[in-house]
């Protein structure tokens, strides 16, 4: 840029700042003391709305986890623990994390899931997993956790001791909990991730579990797989994605009814959802609309239910050779 073309911009530049719009009435002060004491209010009521959302999350789908294993392709051994440090939670947060909820650099137990068998052993909030003597995280205590019968040292504020824990065998998937007001939830062949919106969404444990069976079923059905390849063979048509979120839907129906969840009712969250999102009553894009995902699901509520009257065992009903 040439030297009067910089002055130009310059000029113009102060000239822009001088004349910035400002307020036209005189605000209340505020003290740095207020201001403080109610970060930290928000702060705690923030935390405590995670931890809550946290334990439900567990509680529901660790059952929907552990009830379905036999019909899983792929499982893992597992005890029912969270585990966290203080770099799990927002930046802005962790200082609030450390002092309402005990978090540390170094790994510790969060929450237990009840009945399982980190409850059943004793093992607390706060504890400390050790092997070797060291403090571990989620990956090397499920390294742990391959032998039938685990012995576990763990960590108690300053004492130490070893319980012996038999582990349970769930589906491999592990959930994430996702801070969005976005009322969502999406499987990646893994993993299962549900944000604080839905969460808050759902409005009973029985809805809660139809949508983590539905993301479960998108995992054990090889989903993902098929969907990439559909959209890459299709010239990404998306009608070629929406069989996949139906057969979701209908395998995700069993999967919360072995769970021991009630059906009744619970499509009634389509509707729902639809008050917040009515362009899908009738615009199927990816996924289908809501009011055929709506019938569907009852219908296969009358099929489970017709299954339990007659004795039979709950298990999707999948096509043969012939109907291919």
């Amino acid at each position: 840029m040439s030297f009067p073309r910089l002055i130009t911009f310059a000029l113009l530049t102060s000239s822009l700042l001088v004349g910035c719009a400002s307020t036209a009435t005189r605000l209340p002060n505020i003290s740095e003391r207020a201001l403080r004491a109610e970060s930290i209010v928000q702060e705690n009521t923030a935390l405590a709305t995670q931890t809550d959302y946290s334990a439900r999350l567990l509680r529901v789908g660790r059952q929907i986890l552990h009830a379905n294993a036999g019909l899983c392709p792929k499982t893992r051994r597992d005890i029912g623990v969270v585990i966290h440090t203080e770099e799990n939670y927002p930046r802005e947060l962790r200082i609030a994390a450390r002092r309402e909820l005990g978090a540390t650099d170094t790994p510790s137990v969060f929450l237990v899931a009840p009945n399982s068998p980190a409850a059943r052993a004793g093992i607390k909030s706060g504890d400390v997993f050790l092997i070797d003597g060291n403090p571990v995280g989620p990956d090397s205590l499920q390294e742990a956790l391959e032998a039938p019968t685990v012995p576990l040292t763990i960590q108690r504020a300053a004492r130490e001791m070893t319980l012996s824990v038999t582990p349970n065998t769930i589906c491999r998937s592990r959930l994430r909990l996702r801070p969005s007001s976005a009322i969502n939830a999406f499987a990646n062949g893994r993993n299962i991730t549900v944000t604080t919106g839905m969460m808050d969404f759902t409005e009973s444990d029985d809805e809660l579990a139809l949508i983590l069976g539905h993301e479960l079923a998108h995992n054990t059905m090889g989903h993902i797989r098929k969907v990439v390849g559909n959209l890459i063979l299709s010239g990404f048509a998306t009608r070629y994605t929406r069989p996949f979120e139906l057969e979701s839907d209908y395998v995700g129906l069993y999967y919360m009814v072995r769970a021991g969840f009630n059906p009744d009712d619970v499509e009634a969250f389509w509707r729902r959802l639809a008050d917040v999102d009515p362009r899908s009553v009738n615009r199927a894009k990816t996924h289908p609309t809501f009011p055929a995902r709506y019938l569907r699901i009852a219908a296969a509520r009358e099929e489970v239910l017709a299954k339990q009257a007659a004795g039979e065992p709950l298990v999707p009903n999948y096509k043969d050779d012939a109907d291919e």
